[in-house]
């Protein structure tokens, strides 16, 4: 496949195997070959079996899609190290989730995960240290029982380092759905002097990078205010 596929072309590879030593084999040979391993995405099969509810480490719900690209370049997975700080690296995993879709199921939120723990080779510490994520979610996120997502606590902020755009993303449209509630346009400044309080974590963004995320989820009203765009809840990985 790497013989025959031009520079900038995609493989993608359907995993659905229980043993991640065959994901490590596939990565890893995969890579010797000059492919550079560039993510993976779960793809369902509509249902959730009572075993992988039972689970959730160790029973995979549909497949997983590796995908690589043929690049001049290669980079390789930077696996983790013995006695990486799993906690960490699960709490970040779980504040990217949320962040890019605006809150996560449980479900989603074990996918993200079992990705993760594949990605970095710490899945077994995974199954035995968080077979149950259900304290720590409910300990550190809100829960809403009627879309069954996890988010932020309310005017809460990430704990782990999370891509600033991410973030800008994430407030911006946290922001925007309450002022749709309320009925408010909000115009340019009350959206950033509203945001840039909950951003001193880490790199504040310029005015511009605001700007330009929230030309991304919101639509122009008048001449300087803005409302969440229709279609931006259905449109959230653009980044």
């Amino acid at each position: 496949m790497y013989r025959v596929l031009k520079f900038d072309r995609w493989l993608s590879f359907v995993f659905a195997h229980k043993d991640p030593e065959f994901w490590h084999l596939i990565i890893e040979t995969a890579e010797s070959c000059g492919f550079e391993y560039v993510g993976a995405v779960p793809q369902k099969n509509g249902q959730t079996s009572f075993k992988k509810r039972q689970h959730p480490f160790t029973v995979l719900s549909g497949q997983l899609i590796i995908n690589f690209r043929k690049v001049p370049n290669p980079k390789t997975i930077m696996r983790a190290h013995l006695g990486v700080d799993v906690a960490s690296i699960v709490v970040q995993t779980i504040e990217g989730i949320i962040a890019k879709d605006g809150g996560a199921t449980l479900e989603q939120i074990n996918d993200e995960l079992i990705i993760k723990g594949l990605e970095l080779g710490f899945l077994d510490l995974l199954k035995r240290e968080y077979s149950d994520l259900t304290p720590l979610l409910m300990q550190n996120f809100d829960y809403d029982a009627q879309s069954q997502r996890y988010t932020l606590r309310t005017g809460g902020k990430f704990k782990t380092h999370i891509d600033i755009r991410l973030r800008v993303r994430f407030y911006l449209l946290s922001y925007l759905r309450r002022m749709e509630r309320e009925r408010h346009d909000p115009t340019f400044d009350e959206i950033v002097m509203a945001i840039m309080p909950l951003l001193k974590n880490g790199i504040t963004p310029e005015d511009q990078t605001v700007l330009s995320v929230l030309e991304d989820l919101g639509e122009r009203v008048g001449s300087d205010k803005w409302r969440l765009r229709n279609d931006a809840q259905q449109n959230l990985f653009l980044l």
